[in-house]
This record gives C-alpha cells, sequence and structure tokens, in this order.
C-alpha cells in the first residue's frame, strides 16, 4: 500500500516513518507544494495530509488535486479543535480526520481498512465471503473487517450500473460504507464496545484480529440491501448483533477532542449524505443519498 505523508514537524514525519515504513510504501513531503509536486509524479493509495503547512496549506493541497482530477482518498490532520475545519475538508472528500495529538496505532486502525482494494471479486464468491441473492441488489456478507475495502468495491459495482452516479457520488458513498460497514463488522457481529476499541488501540494490540477473531466465533452475518431511482441511492445495511443505543454515542461536533473512537463513524457519515435513519434496535442503519448531478441542476 503507497501512502503520502504530508506534515512539517520533522519528529511527526520522523515517528510515521519509524512506524508503518515495514508495513506501507511510505513516501514523506514536508510542505503543501512538494506534495503537490510528488502527487503529480506517483500515484498514492492514500494521503494523509496535515492542516497546517507551509507554502501551501492541507486544504490548498487538497483543493490542486482535486481540481487536476485526482481522486486518492485523503485523511486530514489538525492541531486546531475547531471542528468545522473537519467539517469543510469533509466536504472536499476527505475520509477522516485526526486531532493532534494521535496514537499511531489508531491512525494504523484507519489506514489498514484502504488495503485490498484490488482483490478479485470473484474470489469472494468462490469463498462464500459474498452471497447474492439473484440479480436483485440485496447480499450477505461473512464479516470480516480485513475484507471491508473488498465489500466495499463490490458494493460501488452494483452502484455503477445507474447511469446518475458519479465520481462525486461513489467518493461519498464510500465513505459512508467505510464507516456504517465498519461498525456493523466491529460492534454489531464482533460485539466489540467502544471502551475495548479504545483499550486494545492504546495497549498496541492487532485490532483487526480480534475483530475477526470474534466475528469467526459468532458466526453471524451482515447483509445489505441497495436501491436507486432517479432521485438517488438508498442503501440498508444490518447484522445480527444485538443492536446499540445510538443517543449514547459521544458526538464528536460538541467535544471533538474528547474520544476520536466512538461517534466517529455516524459523524462522518451524516455529513456525505442526505438522511441516515437506525431502528429501534440499533442493528440496521438505512442512509439517503441524492444524485449529485440533481443537487447541482
Amino acid at each position: 500500500m503507497k501512502i503520502l505523508f504530508v506534515d512539517d514537524e520533522d519528529t511527526i514525519r520522523e515517528l510515521f516513518w519509524e512506524y508503518f515504513k515495514d508495513e506501507f510504501n511510505v513516501t514523506l513531503a514536508s510542505d503543501g507544494l512538494e506534495a503537490l509536486a510528488i502527487s503529480n509524479q506517483k500515484t498514492f493509495d492514500l494521503i494523509i495530509s496535515d492542516i497546517s503547512l507551509p507554502k501551501l496549506n492541507g486544504i490548498q493541497f487538497i483543493q490542486k488535486l482535486r481540481a487536476d482530477g485526482n481522486q486518492t482518498p485523503f485523511l486530514v490532520i489538525t492541531g486546531d479543535s475547531d471542528i468545522q475545519i473537519a467539517i469543510d475538508v469533509f466536504r472536499m472528500g476527505a475520509v477522516d480526520f485526526f486531532l493532534k495529538p494521535f496514537r499511531m496505532e489508531a491512525l494504523r486502525s484507519r489506514i489498514k481498512k484502504f488495503e485490498n482494494a484490488d482483490v478479485d471479486l470473484t474470489l469472494l464468491f468462490n469463498s462464500g465471503e459474498i452471497i447474492q441473492f439473484s440479480s436483485d441488489c440485496r447480499m450477505k456478507l461473512r464479516p470480516q473487517i480485513k475484507k471491508l475495502n473488498s465489500y466495499i468495491a463490490f458494493i460501488v459495482k452494483q452502484i455503477l450500473n445507474s447511469p446518475l452516479a458519479t465520481q462525486e457520488d461513489l467518493i461519498s458513498i464510500k465513505i459512508v460504507l467505510y464507516e456504517l460497514l465498519a461498525n456493523a463488522i466491529e460492534h454489531g457481529v464482533a460485539g466489540v464496545s467502544y471502551a475495548e476499541k479504545q483499550d486494545c488501540l492504546e495497549s498496541n494490540e492487532d485490532y483487526f484480529k480480534l475483530v475477526d477473531s470474534r466475528c469467526a466465533k459468532n458466526n453471524t452475518s451482515v447483509f445489505v440491501e441497495i436501491s436507486m431511482d432517479d432521485v438517488g441511492i438508498t442503501i440498508v445495511i444490518r447484522d445480527e448483533g444485538n443492536g446499540f443505543a445510538v443517543s449514547q454515542i459521544p458526538n464528536p461536533v460538541i467535544n471533538p477532542a474528547a474520544n476520536l473512537v466512538s461517534g466517529r463513524g455516524i459523524f462522518l457519515a451524516k455529513m456525505n449524505i442526505d438522511s441516515i435513519v437506525y431502528n429501534e434496535k440499533g442493528n440496521e442503519v438505512r442512509f439517503f443519498k441524492t444524485w449529485y448531478k440533481l443537487m447541482q441542476s
């Protein structure tokens, strides 16, 4: 996995390099102009950028990337507790944000979700990891957090059947799927609490191994249903877990620095879609997004 990491602080770049150099193909940049030049010469699977950068700040860097047609997913880092900055970059297509200081293991758990994007989707059928019901856009997944990117790639492939779907739609939908499908696997099927997740990340344990071992023991499924019309797209995600009380999830808008583990998924989803509704039990979520073309007309 090829990652471009952009930060003007030498110690943070060095720490990122030492932590991830053996796991990923890492390229470093110290300012926005350098990052832009590198991005024009090489392709990356993920860009991680600080917002406060010299010469060209993080937001300007992202804007220029998008203007040039570069759709590489990116995470943003900011030392500013003002959540408005995060909101602004989400509107530009960011997939997540981190506030300084942050733990490298927490960042690693986010990066890992972008792996395995190029897996042959036919293998998912042959192994029984995805079962599609006839020709309908309904499917059953064998939950594995390590296969999250592969599941999302399959779902996006179904969405491409609509002539109204644009690149902007796909970016927004991918962001929401990364969060809500991961929640269904981590907290629904695996039953990992937010407190357990935080403890695992803080102790530098392999969080993905924990989740997938729980999923294997529970032997339950995640169901996804997609419906599209001339107005927009609706996706329903249901797991066979015990559900959760949505109202008890911390709201990062109110206090973004309080807890960077819980509440993130719902917050990120709301930034990219028109509506999101959970059932009473909390094990089914339905979201709707108007097609981008209609929003621009």
